[in-house]
């Protein structure tokens, strides 16, 4: 027997109005991805049939799918028994629900050598969310932190201790780039201000990185995508990761805490990342670093 319901008034949500829901595969019923929905969201669901969710790092509102392509079609909706949590089976546009580019985010398993990927990735991140250069801006500053000290070039004198201490620096560019975000400090528009300060955040992070040696460019990749994907919140990410002690978790916080400033003022985490390896690029002091890139690509 059917009954006409009011889904989005009838369902338990907890104290912050939040529901958790589970997006299974309406073919394969293969469990993609568990997140979070509340009454505005699942209400733009069923009038528009797209899944959307609410991003609790970003307190906002999202259409899932919006920035890879990738949309959630709503097959069928699914409340559990005590209507405090949603199943809703989907057809994607494409396969790949993760932003790790697998299908599911399920994708590993633990087993007594400990978590073993299951499944290869269907896509390339870095193509579906952006041109994302950096291990080639990081392999190019490592490259220049190696050689003999240039005395033309500002950042092999900062990489070769001659110069502020990046760390101190990048508390300072992320207030900056935190003023452009809330409104606070302006010097030309909105956008170009946030590029410019973004930009900053990534120089002085990339250097950090380099000095501090250990961390991968694929690692810090990953990171600063998942903080654009994830919708995460850059203020309470940055200053989690200014206040960790240790090199690596901290660069890796950093990453994601500009991935997510990238995606709180509208820019491509790309965008960032391309504006300074074409400066590199365009250094005569760093040439021969570059020409071993086409000859040796690995």
């Amino acid at each position: 027997m059917s009954v006409v319901l009011d889904l989005p008034a009838v369902l338990q949500y907890d104290e912050a109005g939040l529901l958790p829901v589970a997006l299974q595969d309406a073919t394969s019923l293969e469990v993609l991805i568990l997140a979070h929905t509340n009454r505005p969201a699942l209400q733009r669901t069923l009038s528009t049939g797209l899944v959307h969710l609410w991003s609790r790092s970003r307190h906002a509102l999202w259409l899932k799918g919006e920035t890879s392509g990738r949309l959630m079609h709503v097959a069928e909706l699914r409340p559990n028994c005590e209507l405090n949590s949603l199943l809703i089976l989907v057809h994607q546009d494409q396969p790949g629900a993760c932003h790790t580019g697998h299908a599911s985010c399920y994708y590993r398993r633990l087993t007594s050598d400990g978590l073993i990927e299951i499944a290869p990735p269907l896509f390339d991140p870095k193509e579906v969310y952006g041109d994302a250069p950096l291990e080639h801006m990081l392999g190019a500053y490592a490259w220049l932190r190696d050689q003999p000290i240039i005395p033309e070039s500002g950042t092999s004198r900062l990489l070769h201790g001659d110069g502020p201490d990046p760390l101190a620096r990048l508390r300072e560019e992320w207030g900056e780039l935190l003023g452009v975000l809330d409104g606070t400090h302006r010097h030309t528009s909105f956008a170009d201000d946030a590029l410019l300060e973004a930009y900053q955040v990534l120089y002085w992070t990339a250097l950090h990185q380099v000095m501090g040696g250990g961390m991968d460019g694929a690692t810090a990749t990953t990171a600063m995508i998942s903080g654009y994907v994830e919708h995460g919140d850059p203020r309470a990410a940055s200053r989690r990761a200014l206040k960790t002690e240790h090199q690596d978790e901290r660069v890796r916080h950093l990453w994601y805490a500009l991935g997510a400033a990238c995606r709180a003022a509208g820019i491509g985490p790309g965008t960032v990342m391309q504006r300074d390896l074409e400066e590199l690029q365009n250094k005569p002091y760093i040439a021969e670093y570059f020409a071993q890139r086409v000859t040796d690509p690995s």
